[in-house]
């Protein structure tokens, strides 16, 4: 029995005492009515206590149970919202920890997104730059190659430029000396006949004469070459060029290196 249904059969006890001890009087009394009457000895005679009950009491013990129900069903109530609450604070700890948790695995995963995409971009940029870097060398080493042959090409073109110039400065020079030679082919066939007293040898006879002078003029080497003339004209003739030495020459030094060579001549004495 609970402490509740204790409480509220006090009253119920005290009236039901009161209601047997009245029954127990009237049942006494009844029997008095029946049996004959007996002389009794007159004796002490011990007073029966009557429960009274007020119902103004039975009322207060009431309002004092339901009082003390309603604290007791208040105690519960708070006791249940308190329960309530802390379950209420688990579950908002829990979601909170879970939201917490949530938020920490999506600040790792944006982490680590970032982190790979920073990986990704410095990899990237670091492809970009090999790739510039291997383009401007292969650029480098075109322009490089492109000038290489420009100037090449420019050395060749100068250096043919140059070569036709010598050439022709050359040939120039060359037809020069000759030119100046040929005009003094008279001057020096003259100072050799000249110098020919023994003419008479060579009577009827042609004479081919190759003659090597230095550029002073100076006879070095005499050679009587082929034809029909006999001994006494070739050796007559070679005394005349070695008589007549020097010959006149060209004085300009520049085409000795163009004369420095036998020269020809052929005489009709």
């Amino acid at each position: 029995m609970s402490r509740a249904a204790r409480k509220l059969s006090r009253p119920v006890r005290a009236v039901l005492l009161a209601v047997l001890v009245h029954v127990a009087v009237g049942a006494l009394l009844g029997l008095s009515l029946r049996f004959q009457p007996v002389a009794v000895r007159p004796g002490v005679v011990k007073p029966v206590q009557a429960i009274v009950i007020d119902r103004s009491a039975i009322e207060a013990e009431k309002k004092k149970d339901k009082e003390k129900k309603r604290q007791e069903q208040e105690k519960k109530r708070k006791a249940d919202e308190e329960k309530r609450k802390k379950s209420e604070e688990k579950r908002k700890a829990e979601e909170k920890k879970k939201k917490q948790a949530k938020a920490k695995r999506k600040k790792e995963a944006e982490k680590k997104r970032k982190a790979e995409a920073e990986k990704k971009r410095k990899a990237e940029e670091k492809k970009r730059k090999a790739e510039e870097k291997k383009q401007k060398q292969a650029e480098a080493k075109r322009k490089k190659e492109a000038e290489k042959k420009r100037k090449a090409k420019e050395k060749k073109k100068r250096e043919e430029a140059e070569r036709r110039a010598a050439e022709e400065a050359r040939e120039r020079e060359e037809q020069e000396a000759y030119s100046a030679l040929r005009a003094m082919v008279g001057e020096i066939k003259g100072k050799i006949e000249d110098n020919w007293s023994n003419r008479m040898a060579c009577g009827g006879q042609e004479v081919t004469i190759s003659v090597k002078v230095a550029l002073s003029g100076e006879v070095e080497s005499v050679k009587v070459l082929g034809g029909d003339a006999d001994d006494a004209c070739r050796r007559s003739a070679e005394y005349a060029v070695r008589k007549a030495s020097p010959l006149p020459f060209p004085d300009n030094p520049r085409y000795y290196k163009w004369l420095d060579t036998d020269i020809q001549f052929i005489f009709r004495p």
